[in-house]
Formats: structure tokens, C-alpha cells, sequence
């Protein structure tokens, strides 16, 4: 039975994650989601040459304004989306709106949202059987610790452990919204006590201390990556259906 989806705003130092299946999806279900957004929104869905990323992109749209008027309080219409200067979106609220930090993530099979209060907030989410040349891949975005890392382990572990390490360097990246601005050889995570943490290299100028990551696994399968600055992150992943989401009577079992 899935729990019910909360209808305000989460406590600070938490992050509600709300994520959706994409599976067997009809025309029907295309319909509903796009009833959520806004004008320019459906315009721009109608221009997706790849029905894929169509997908993708009218179910995340579709899933932030639906918990963007939950959470909130108010209707979906309301919210005004934007975009920073390396496309990081955004959302400005009406008058007496609570202020709103998200993120958006998605990849094939899966449509990921990141809600909390901190503006440094950065989601990522990966299929785990994503078709990858691990190591030079590695070799060349990595640094040179996560490398030697990656190496130690059993080649059996390599594609789960580049996941959780790309993953991360995602989100930490969308969190600060910069986009690919920084290289991604300049700060690498190790783990202790099965938490992240990060270390900074030259150009990159930051504080290791002033960060908190999290990862887990949805089925499917798929590994998420949260990335926030503060002293403290609890992450609170929730399905929404996706028949729920476009109006939809949800199969049995449906997640």
C-alpha cells in the first residue's frame, strides 16, 4: 500500500523525493499529465521529436506542479516556472506562497523530484543496468582517489560503485547550479560508515563540512544521489503512480 502523499511542506534538513514509473503508458495518461501544465508547457511538449524525452518531460512537469499546489496549498496555475542561467529550473509562487527548493531528475524508465527548503538542493537518478565503459569513463571525469578506488574493488562491483560515485557528482553539480561549469575530476567522494563525503580540489573552491549527501535504490531498478548544503539531510522517497498523477483509476499494484 502506498503512503499518502504529504500536503505541506517538509521539516528543514528534510527532503521529500517523489518518484514515477514510466511503463505502459496510453495516450489517456499522456492527456491527463498534460492537464497540469501551463500553456507555454504544452507547447513546448509538442516540439519533443523523441517520444521518450516527451515522456519525461510532461510527467516531471506534471509531478512538480501537482506537489508544488499540495504542498503548498494552492493550484498548479498558479506557480510561474522558470529557468537560471545554466538551466537549473526554478519556481516563483503566488503572494503568501512558502518558498520552494527543487529538483528534477530523470533517465529511462524514471522521473525523479527533490523537494525541500535549502536553494543548494540537487537530485540525480540512474538505471542500474545503464550500458557503460565503467572504467574509462572513469578514467576520464574521475579523480584520481575515486580511480584508485574503483580499482581496488572486485570488477563485480564496479558498475555499482561508478553509479553511486556518478550519481553524486550529479547532484552535487545540478545543487549548485552550475551545470557542467565544474570539472568533474576536481571533487570525488569516498565513504565511510556507508555515508558520502566529499573532498575539493583546485578551482573548486568550497567547504566538505557544509554538504550532506544520501543515496538509496528505487525498484526498477534505479539509484538515486540527493546532494545539500547544510548540516543535516533526511530523505523520504514516496511513488506517486503514474495513472494517479494523470487522473487515472491506478492498476492493482501499480507504484
Amino acid at each position: 500500500m502506498n503512503r499518502a502523499l504529504p500536503s505541506s511542506m517538509p521539516r528543514p534538513g528534510t527532503v521529500l523525493l517523489f518518484h514515477v514509473r514510466l511503463a505502459a503508458v496510453t495516450p489517456g495518461a499522456v492527456a491527463g499529465l498534460r492537464a497540469w501544465l501551463s500553456p507555454d508547457e504544452r507547447s513546448r511538449h509538442e516540439r519533443f521529436l523523441d517520444a521518450g524525452a516527451a515522456l519525461e518531460f510532461v510527467t516531471g512537469r506534471a509531478l512538480l506542479r501537482s506537489r508544488l499546489a499540495a504542498l503548498a496549498g494552492t493550484d498548479a496555475s498558479a506557480w510561474a516556472i522558470g529557468a537560471g542561467t545554466h538551466g537549473r529550473p526554478f519556481a516563483v509562487g503566488p503572494a503568501g506562497a512558502p518558498t520552494v527548493s527543487f529538483n528534477l531528475s530523470h533517465t529511462r524508465g524514471r522521473v525523479v523530484l527533490a523537494v525541500g527548503h535549502r536553494d543548494e538542493l540537487g537530485v540525480d537518478v540512474e538505471a542500474l543496468d545503464r550500458r557503460v565503459d565503467v572504467l574509462a569513463v572513469a578514467h576520464r571525469y574521475f579523480s584520481a582517489d575515486e580511480v584508485r578506488a574503483l580499482h581496488a574493488l572486485p570488477a563485480t562491483l564496479h558498475r555499482e560503485r561508478f553509479l553511486t560515485l556518478w550519481t553524486l557528482k550529479e547532484a552535487y553539480l545540478k545543487a549548485r547550479g552550475v551545470g557542467l561549469g565544474l570539472p568533474l575530476g576536481a571533487f570525488g567522494f569516498s565513504f565511510r560508515g556507508g555515508r558520502a563525503r566529499v573532498r575539493f580540489e583546485a578551482p573548486i573552491v568550497d567547504d566538505p563540512a557544509a554538504w550532506c549527501f544520501a543515496t538509496l535504490d528505487l525498484d526498477a531498478p534505479h539509484r538515486v544521489a540527493v546532494a545539500q548544503r547544510g548540516r543535516a539531510l533526511h530523505v523520504v522517497a514516496m511513488p506517486v503512480p503514474l495513472e494517479t498523477l494523470a487522473g487515472l483509476p491506478s492498476p492493482a499494484g501499480a507504484v
